[in-house]
């Protein structure tokens, strides 16, 4: 039974804060455009849920919420809808009665947007089991990868069950269980039986019935699906137990609902905010979903951010002293420019980005509203566990299977998959500069080998060093860099379990890609290397990755004395900033080293 401070805390986090402006989109509801045009036999007969439309807006209007109507979905209206914070979505918008094919496409598209949508998927259809694998099928997609990828036996014996029509009927049960959590322990024993059943029929071997069963299930899902099995797959979720049906999915989070007819006899009690039960069904939807505290903590710093204008909060960025004083800061850091063929400015302007977001910081974890939702979130989940002082578990496997719980991903994760992410967490992030700075990982794509840059960040940022600087400023465009080379460690396993000495750094590039390299050998002895990068290190694109050029040295036979050659290099990840700054010690540089801002008086 969910903790009621919990639950107290998701309705607060996901309903009352968040949502204040409202869209429905029904093709059957005139919009006020179309009510200001007046009456005519035709929108009579095209809104027919124009009683239904009237009752809902004014619930919402009741409930202090902006409410909008549209009657269909264009191109150019596509980004004002994915900013409505709830969207109420008819199920068949067409083209034709029962085509659900717009609906499909904009829950889509608000699961990619950056805006996080609450929408409310409300239909007519009565099958809404039909609906929600619908949703969920498409919204996922990727289906088309099995039995595709199928090789040898199972490959074979797939092939025999197509050619021979052999193919077993799908079972929307099975379905249903396997593609909440696209996990085949989700499928009751029962129902697996009877599906595994069927396969032994048709001869199918007994060692690779799971395999053949799960390229079965996604061939059918595919056919939900349709085109949208094809595109790759997304993460998505979801529940249907109890009557109430709800879809995460990235930054979408879907509740299904049947549409009621409002009540004939207009004296009967009814909720005037909530007249057909639009709000009542989300909540609950809501709270089957149960998001983990890292998903309530996530959300609830959107809220703040949106709702508390933190970024205009901090008073020394409203005076005028301060932004004049951040503009010479700007001027500076650029120095001469080429209006008429301008360079790449971000650097300088990522910078004042940073000194914006550490007020933003400091004001969020002060936040006193904050930390104590948080705080009941935390206490209300622990609830769950049952765990007393005389029986909470110590640092083992029997705590890792508490936080699987916990993070509602039973099933879905594993210890050593676990801990890899919380290393890489805690020690990486995307690199997001506009220069090479401390701590970027980067490789050089012909050899596949791993470096991160050593030097300190004052001796690489983007401007010309100054006149005390020679060597330095002689070589300008060229910027000296130290990297250590990373020596690629093969037991992954083996260095978590050593991962706490700090001799490793921790890499996923891609989804279940785990790397982990050493920084210093068994003696402890890093492995310098010299660069000379191009352009003073800035970063650059070519297609989806983010690159740089620079110079290397080499000696070989034909050249004793050795040779510079040019290079472009991969950025790969980059180390948070305490771990980038140890890297320094590991390099021999001094900490002491470390450029602070502070900018002199001009003459």
């Amino acid at each position: 039974m969910p903790d009621a401070a919990y639950e107290a805390v998701v309705i607060e986090t996901f309903e009352k804060k968040p949502l204040r402006t409202v869209l429905m989109i029904d093709d059957e509801f005139p919009t006020f455009s179309d009510l200001a045009a007046g009456e005519s036999r035709d929108n009579a007969k095209r809104f027919r849920q124009k009683l239904l439309a009237t009752a809902m807006y004014e619930g919402f209007k009741r409930s202090n919420m902006i409410c909008d109507i549209e009657n269909g979905i264009v191109a150019d209206q596509s980004e004002r809808l994915r900013k409505s914070d709830l969207v109420v979505l008819d199920y068949h918008l067409g083209p034709g009665e029962n085509n659900s094919e717009q609906s499909i496409r904009l829950l889509r598209d608000l699961a990619h947007s950056k805006h996080f949508n609450t929408v409310v998927v409300y239909t007519n259809e009565p099958k809404l089991d039909d609906v929600w694998l619908e949703i969920i099928s498409c919204i996922r997609g990727g289906w088309s990868r099995l039995p595709a990828s199928l090789t040898d036996q199972p490959a074979a014996e797939w092939e025999r069950l197509v050619e021979k029509e052999l193919v077993p009927e799908s079972h929307k049960e099975a379905l249903m269980q396997f593609v909440a959590r696209g996990r085949m322990g989700d499928i009751e024993p029962s129902i697996k039986s009877v599906l595994t059943g069927e396969l032994e029929e048709r001869e199918i071997a007994t060692d690779i019935l799971d395999i053949v069963l799960e390229a079965l299930l996604h061939h059918q899902l595919g056919a939900i699906a349709r085109d949208y099995s094809k595109l790759p797959s997304i993460g998505a979720t979801g529940g249907f137990a109890g009557g109430v049906r709800w879809i995460q999915s990235q930054n979408a989070f879907i509740a299904i609902l049947q549409k009621v007819d409002l009540p004939e006899d207009r004296s009967a009690p009814v909720d005037e905010k909530d007249p057909v039960g639009i709000m009542a069904g989300l909540r609950k939807a809501l709270l089957a979903w149960q998001p983990n505290l890292v998903q309530i903590l996530v959300s609830e710093i959107q809220n703040v951010l949106e709702l508390d204008a933190l970024a205009t909060a901090d008073g020394q960025l409203q005076k005028s002293d301060t932004q004049t004083a951040l503009w010479y800061y700007l001027l500076q850091s650029l120095g001469t420019l080429d209006l008429e063929r301008p360079p790449d400015v971000s650097a300088p302007i990522i910078s004042i980005i940073d000194k914006v977001l550490d007020g933003i910081r400091q004001r969020l974890i002060s936040d006193e509203e904050l930390l104590r939702h948080a705080s009941d979130a935390l206490i209300g989940s622990l609830r769950e566990t049952g765990w007393t002082s005389t029986d909470w578990p110590t640092p083992s496997k029997r705590l890792f299977e508490g936080a699987r719980k916990l993070a509602r991903a039973d099933g879905l994760v594993d210890l050593q998959q676990t801990i890899f992410r919380l290393n890489t967490f805690f020690s990486t992030e995307d690199f997001a500069r506009a220069h090479l700075t401390t701590g970027a990982i980067f490789r050089s794509v012909a050899t596949d080998t791993y470096w991160v840059v050593s030097s300190p960040a004052c001796d690489l940022e983007d401007r010309q060093p100054g006149a005390y600087q020679a060597w330095a400023r002689s070589i300008d465009p060229l910027t000296a860099v130290v990297a250590l080379r990373l020596e690629r460690y093969p037991r992954v396993d083996r260095a978590l379990k050593d991962a706490t000495t700090g001799k490793y750094i921790f890499l996923e590039q891609s989804a279940g890609d785990q790397k982990a390299f050493k920084i210093v050998d068994d003696a402890g002895v890093p492995s310098y290397e010299f660069f000379f990068a191009h352009n003073r290190g800035r970063i650059t694109r070519n297609g989806a990755r983010k690159v740089f050029t620079a110079n290397r040295l080499f000696v070989n036979e034909e050249s004793p004395t050795g040779i510079l050659s040019a290079e472009e290099f991969e950025i790969v990840q980059q180390l948070r900033d305490l771990n980038a700054s140890r890297t320094l010690l590991v390099a021999g540089q001094h900490l002491s080293r470390i450029g602070v801002d502070f900018i002199k008086m001009p003459a």
